[in-house]
């Protein structure tokens, strides 16, 4: 039987079930609880390679004598570990533990949620800042990485929008597609992540009386276009001042 896995501090004087506060002359500290310390155990196994994607964790059992746990200690860190995405539960004769590695997706689900929580909304200026760092920089990284495939979908969404000029709803949709396959051409997780999750609130920045009028939303489409010229000839520089003045255009207006 493999012994107790030596973590601090040592379980007999952590809550297996809450969290603890010590009270310090620096006011109270919060303690790990028993399934905390070893789920960051055993995500430290999954990190380091030890347990690979695909691969299962031992049985409920092996891990109570691993840890020196108690079985429910040890179901609550495998709870942590299916809420970070880094464990799935299978049912069956093959069933368990199964480790999994956390997807763009995932990244995405937890942005939006945040956004969503905050309350933010198109005219937020940490948002708004984020977007004028953000978006240059994907259209930079689209001109030196984009592939045939991505520089034929940023066209297909720029042609949505000039068919669809007269046609508001769909106009932005297309818009917003076309922000989109820009970043997902910068061949960036986090920053394309970013651009799916605040979607639905850059759609809503684009809803503003300024994309009233035909004259806006072909201007718009114009900045579009020079853009989609600037990643198509692979000029980095000229596509993140474009999109630069793009975005600053845009929340200049609003």
């Amino acid at each position: 039987m493999v012994g107790p896995v030596d973590i601090e501090p040592d379980w007999s004087t952590v809550d297996v079930e809450h969290d603890t506060q010590r009270h310090t002359p620096f006011g109270p500290v919060r303690v790990p609880t028993a399934a905390q310390l070893f789920a960051e155990h055993l995500r430290t196994k999954i990190f380091n390679g030890e347990y690979k994607s695909g691969d299962h964790l031992p049985p409920e059992r092996v891990l109570v004598e691993q840890g020196g746990l108690t079985r429910a200690a040890v179901r609550d860190a495998l709870a942590i570990l299916k809420q970070q995405g880094l464990i799935v539960t299978l049912t069956g004769r093959h069933g368990g533990s199964v480790v999994s590695r956390p997807t763009q997706q995932d990244l995405i689900t937890s942005l939006d949620v945040f956004l969503q929580a905050q309350g933010w909304g198109p005219e937020t200026p940490t948002l708004t800042e984020s977007r004028e760092i953000i978006e240059p920089s994907c259209a930079a990284l689209a001109a030196q990485r984009r592939t045939t495939a991505e520089l034929d979908a940023i066209h297909l969404f720029q042609d949505r929008q000039a068919h669809s000029l007269d046609n508001i709803p769909e106009y932005l949709s297309a818009s917003q597609a076309w922000h989109v396959a820009v970043s997902d051409a910068s061949h960036n997780t986090l920053l394309a992540a970013f651009m799916h999750a605040t979607a639905e609130v850059l759609m809503a920045a684009t809803n503003s009386a300024r994309f009233s009028s035909h004259e806006s939303r072909l201007c718009s489409l114009t900045a579009h276009r020079e853009i989609t010229e600037a990643i198509a000839d692979r000029n980095s520089g000229r596509a993140r001042e474009l999109m630069t003045q793009h975005i600053r255009g845009s929340e200049d207006q609003n």
